[in-house]
């Protein structure tokens, strides 16, 4: 039976959320073990005022728990029985088969890569980022693990989120384009342009750039997988939320003073405007998904955000466990290998015809 721990004073909202989260997630998946991570007590008190007594669901105590505010490196080594290093020590002993945290994000990815360690042949961690688009998700890699990125970091980040989407969602061969200012192949600065060259060279089903226009459009079915640095992948993910935000209140705002003024009943146009409202925003809204996997460390580790809610935290560890039992692991050291050795391969084929000439 799959276990998965939860980081429980991990959010805005902790412990309450986190747990309510597990509890949900349990309730929806009797395959599923949870192992609650944090001070004994306050966990206790949130399982009680829940009614909850299901014998999935076990606690490990921590006397400690990681800030927003506080330094990820730093905390590691100040805060060693903070939840998330108790988390990720039981994930690295084997005692857990996944792990989920909506806490600090760059402490999880710190604690995560050093204890660890990193898959073979990865250089570098990344979060595979997944954005509404369609059936399945358009995944955005990296969504900010890695803010300094060379060229074979990138493409590295290519080929994890293509493991991804060709594992957990089942699309056969991904399509990848990189992020970049113009659809044009010379387009961007140097790390742009030689990330590109090394694209052309793996086997990936690279199709060239793309734009940040062309991420949020419904009607583009010719990606599955958008590659950037982690300090671009942030921002569009920062800049696409507070829009959304802003734009579903102003829209709520408009339809509420108009059907107000129209006195229609709740067969009325601005009913209907408001039900198709709520089904836009569910497209958009980060609680479908979830939570993101941390891509790159020796193991299953799936980051929520911050303001994440009890729906999220369920989605979240619903999808821990497809990750756990489609074998994305796997596919990525298998892929990682793969890819390097046919871009070696194309590299050294290129310098021996230009020694011959």
């Amino acid at each position: 039976m799959p276990r998965i721990a939860i980081d429980t004073m991990g959010g805005d909202q902790a412990p309450g959320v986190p747990i309510a989260g597990a509890i949900r997630a349990v309730s929806e998946h009797p395959e599923l073990e949870v192992v609650l991570v944090g001070p004994t007590d306050l966990i206790e008190e949130s399982l009680a005022s829940a009614g909850c007594e299901d014998a999935r669901i076990q606690i490990v105590h921590s006397s400690e728990w990681i800030t927003m505010a506080d330094s990820p490196v730093e905390a590691l080594r100040t805060k060693p029985d903070s939840s998330m290093n108790v988390m990720v020590r039981l994930h690295k002993d084997g005692a857990v088969d996944g792990i989920f945290s909506a806490g600090n994000t760059g402490a999880m990815v710190a604690s995560c890569s050093m204890q660890l360690r990193m898959l073979e042949g990865v250089r570098r961690p990344a979060i595979a980022l997944p954005l509404p688009c369609g059936e399945n998700p358009m995944v955005l890699c990296d969504g900010g693990a890695n803010v300094e990125c060379k060229p074979v970091h990138l493409l590295q980040n290519a080929i994890m989120a293509a493991s991804v989407l060709r594992c957990a969602y089942s699309v056969e061969n991904p399509r990848v384009g990189l992020l970049n200012v113009g659809s044009e192949n010379d387009k961007g600065h140097s790390l742009a342009k030689e990330t590109f060259q090394l694209l052309e060279k793996s086997g990936l089903q690279f199709i060239g750039n793309v734009e940040g226009s062309d991420i949020f459009q419904s009607d583009v079915d010719d990606v599955d997988v958008v590659v950037c640095d982690g300090f671009v992948g942030n921002i569009v993910l920062k800049t696409a939320e507070g829009f959304s935000e802003e734009l579903f209140q102003i829209l709520a705002t408009e339809l509420g003073n108009g059907s107000g003024d129209s006195g229609d009943d709740s067969g009325s146009t601005g009913a209907l405007l408001e039900r198709g409202l709520q089904r836009i925003r569910s497209r958009f809204d980060y609680s479908e998904y979830g939570g993101a996997p941390l891509l790159g460390p020796r193991g299953v580790c799936t980051i929520g955000h911050g303001k994440s809610d009890e729906k999220a935290v369920s989605n979240a560890l619903r999808w821990t466990l497809r990750m756990i039992e489609t074998g994305v692991q796997q596919d990525v050291i298998e892929s990682i290998r793969t890819e390097m050795e046919m871009v070696e391969a194309v590299r050294s084929g290129q310098a021996e015809s230009s020694a011959s000439s």
